[in-house]
């Protein structure tokens, strides 16, 4: 039986054999037995995680029309191609654990580590840290959204309530947010669904940080912010509580009063949280000492406090209901919301 091997140029890209396709490599086997043409192509597809053969569409005509004999039995693929798909199984932790990579690295700094493919559904937890009371309610920013309720005609107006500003927008958890002026005007920069409202200030440590919401939510110092950014969601307050895993340092320790703030651990876990009475100084330690093994708190900032302390949580959270509002508290300009996503 006559054998003879040809190597024509790709049919689909007119290339010259031993060329490298991104679709992988390609060659042709001719067979000439008994005046009969039989061609086998082998078509290996290496992919990101298997390997497989095809034959061209032409070829599988060819071969439909004039059947090879069972003696004629196409090439196997080579072992060192094969790829077996990646189990998958044994990589998800418990519910609300980070991966081992999350513990050690940020994945916004080296995007490509793989993150915990646990998204996190909200509850409510209470610990005591160094002395401190604290309430948070832990949420994941892949199954919720941040937003800001903020009231154009001041805080004497709608919503006299966190309870109420989430009734009103459909959230399922309500805190406080940043602070205001006697005459009821936002301290810094608001932005509400894309709109601005009030004025930047670069000045006052009660502004100096930012919950930024684009794509995705995070908190930044005031001077790493850029104006022409997509934001959606914008609130200045302050100042830093925890930055970097570590308390900031310098925070004031005269008053000891209700305190809320923001949580975040860097990645896609966040936290709305209220401290039943600390100072800055108090509520900066008892953070980072981590008392939350669920999540490490890489960053927080404080919100407005005292008498405009307010958080609220659904009974459709687990934990909740909660309110720590107090009859003394006062009504506030703005709320941060917590909606949940629609799941496709």
């Amino acid at each position: 039986m006559p054998f003879k091997y040809t190597a024509p140029e790709d049919r689909q890209t007119g290339s010259a054999p031993g060329e490298n396709h991104k679709s992988g490599s390609m060659f042709y086997v001719r067979l000439h037995l008994k005046g009969t043409l039989f061609r086998i192509t082998g078509l290996w597809c290496i992919g990101a995680a298997l390997g497989c053969s095809s034959m061209t569409t032409g070829d599988r005509i060819t071969s439909e029309r004039n059947p090879a004999p069972a003696l004629v039995q196409p090439l196997a693929q080579p072992s060192s191609l094969t790829r077996s798909p990646e189990n998958h199984s044994g990589s998800l932790l418990p519910q609300g654990s980070d991966t081992p990579t999350d513990q050690l690295l940020s994945a916004t700094r080296f995007p490509n580590l793989r993150r915990s493919r646990v998204a996190l559904t909200a509850f409510v937890k209470r610990v005591t840290s160094r002395g401190v009371a604290l309430t948070f309610l832990l949420f994941d920013d892949r199954k919720y959204d941040i937003a800001v309720a903020d009231k154009d005609l001041g805080p004497e107006t709608e919503w006299q309530t966190a309870q109420a500003s989430a009734i009103r927008h459909d959230a399922v958890a309500a805190i406080n947010g940043g602070f205001f002026t006697p005459t009821g005007k936002p301290l810094g920069l608001v932005i509400e669904g894309g709109k601005r409202i009030g004025i930047w200030n670069s000045q006052s440590p009660l502004t100096s940080g930012l919950l930024s919401v684009e794509k995705s939510p995070r908190l930044l110092r005031r001077q790493h912010w850029r104006s022409f950014s997509p934001t959606q969601h914008l609130l200045q307050t302050g100042p830093f509580l925890v930055e970097n895993d570590v308390e900031v340092q310098g925070l004031d320790d005269r008053e000891r009063r209700p305190r809320s703030f923001i949580a975040w651990n860097g990645r896609n876990r966040w936290a709305f949280g209220v401290a039943e009475g600390a100072t800055l100084t108090d509520l900066g330690s008892a953070l980072a000492a981590q008392p939350l093994p669920g999540m490490n708190i890489t960053t927080a900032l404080n919100l407005d406090g005292g008498r405009s302390s307010d958080l609220w949580v659904s009974p459709e959270v687990s934990g909740g209901p909660v309110s720590t509002r107090r009859v003394w508290n006062r009504p506030v300009r703005n709320y941060l919301l917590l909606i949940p996503r629609h799941q496709e």
